[in-house]
């Protein structure tokens, strides 16, 4: 069981709601008195299907959101039967420094990050020959990345994710210092032989190019009031204009200080939050709770 699982588990033991786990405990059955509702994975009973099925889909969230004239990341759609001439004009105007991605994937997984043509077309084949469809995007220079959980239209939780970058002290093996760094990650690997490496003193290493929680980056509280407010109303903007009323909505700040939509996520994932914030456990279990409130309405 999951930590989102037993967290469910104990919110609904305090509110006396009876709860069963089908499909390989995929899917949970919460019954209160006459009613019966349903939480798939992450997803609650409180957005409409059909944009759900929006926010699931890179290409198409960003089809709609630049037709709603909000900024967003840009992607490039591509099916088993692409062109390779449309691939090469579209990825030479960004110097073939591309990331390919699922359309559909989630935690950063099946993501590649390419500077030539060769790996370009090594990993669009390799991910089409296991997805319908695929995305490709320029690679952004991103100082940061952050996600707005918002329920009811309101922002109820606000974070940025720090990429797993270290720097070396003279004496520290690389795998020591990424354990300081997330320990709740970097325990759990396996360690290679490179990771045994000592950094030299104020030496930089860079694990991971991704900003998710769950390839070693780690969660920050930001201090920039201004900055803070800006991503905020960026998010409120897109829930209010897509009407979806539970999401997390990931916003990425390049150094040139533009904000981007990357992400809206119609499944509320907050694992790792929970177990890399001494109060993730506390603001995740009143969010949820406030949900399971709104869906027993």
């Amino acid at each position: 069981m999951n930590p989102m699982q037993k967290l469910i588990n104990e919110i609904c033991t305090e509110k006396n709601i009876k709860i069963n786990y089908v499909s390989k405990d995929w899917v949970m059955i919460l019954q209160k008195e006459d009613k019966t509702k349903y939480i798939i994975g992450y997803k609650f009973p409180l957005n409409n299907h059909v944009i759900g099925q929006i926010c699931d889909d890179k290409y198409a969230l960003y089809d709609v959101l630049k037709y709603l004239n909000i900024p967003v990341a840009e992607y490039h759609i591509l099916f088993k039967n692409y062109s390779k001439e449309e691939v090469i004009s579209y990825a030479k105007q960004y110097n073939y420094n591309m990331v390919v991605k699922s359309n559909t994937g989630t935690c950063g997984n099946d993501m590649y990050h390419t500077t030539t043509i060769e790996d370009l077309f090594l990993y669009i084949d390799k991910l089409l020959s296991k997805h319908y469809s695929i995305s490709i995007s320029p690679y952004y220079d991103i100082k940061n990345e952050y996600r707005t959980i918002l329920f009811n239209k309101q922002v109820k939780l606000f974070y940025g994710k720090e990429k797993p970058i270290i720097t070396g002290d003279g004496t520290k093996t690389i795998y020591e210092l990424l354990c300081e760094f997330n320990p709740y990650y970097f325990n759990k690997i396996s360690k290679k032989e490179e990771l045994n490496k000592v950094l030299a003193l104020n030496e930089k290493y860079e694990y991971n190019w991704q900003f998710n929680l769950s390839k070693g980056a780690r969660p920050f509280y930001s201090s920039n009031e201004q900055l803070n407010t800006k991503i905020q109303d960026l998010a409120t903007k897109v829930v209010n204009e897509l009407d979806l009323n539970f999401v997390s909505v990931d916003i990425i700040e390049l150094v040139t200080g533009k904000l981007l939509v990357l992400e809206v996520n119609s499944g509320v994932m907050m694992e790792n939050y929970i177990e890399l914030m001494p109060d993730g456990k506390e603001k995740a279990k009143a969010i949820y709770s406030a949900v399971i409130d709104e869906i027993f309405k």
